[in-house]
């Protein structure tokens, strides 16, 4: 569980409800289905506390969720872009590419 706040108004937040976590200006976002909420954590903690629930680090601003993933392609310079269940696209670093596959069993 993570607490969200969204228009001053704070929220329990399941992890398996998590699409992605973006950070943005010095601030960390997690993105569900159709609502956004800022989060108190930084990247780095969110990344450990997923590191078990199929997220990984998809670059160096955001930490995706594996399971809310529908496809990938190749994008340009051996980036990839994650088509996710809700229709959002997820940019993957190059860098991260490598550990997508090996998650993904490619």
């Amino acid at each position: 569980m993570l607490l969200g706040v969204q228009e001053e108004r704070v929220s329990r937040i399941k992890l398996s409800d998590v699409y992605y976590f973006e950070a943005v200006d010095g601030k960390v976002f997690v993105y569900s289905e159709n609502q956004v909420h800022e989060v108190k954590q930084k990247l780095y903690e969110l990344e450990e506390l997923c590191r078990d629930k199929n997220c990984f680090r998809a670059s160096k601003s955001t930490i995706l969720n594996i399971s809310k993933i529908e496809s990938v392609r190749p994008s340009l310079s051996g980036r990839f872009t994650a088509l996710l269940d809700n229709g959002e696209r997820v940019v993957i670093s190059r860098q991260y590419v490598p550990v997508l596959k090996q998650r993904l069993g490619l």
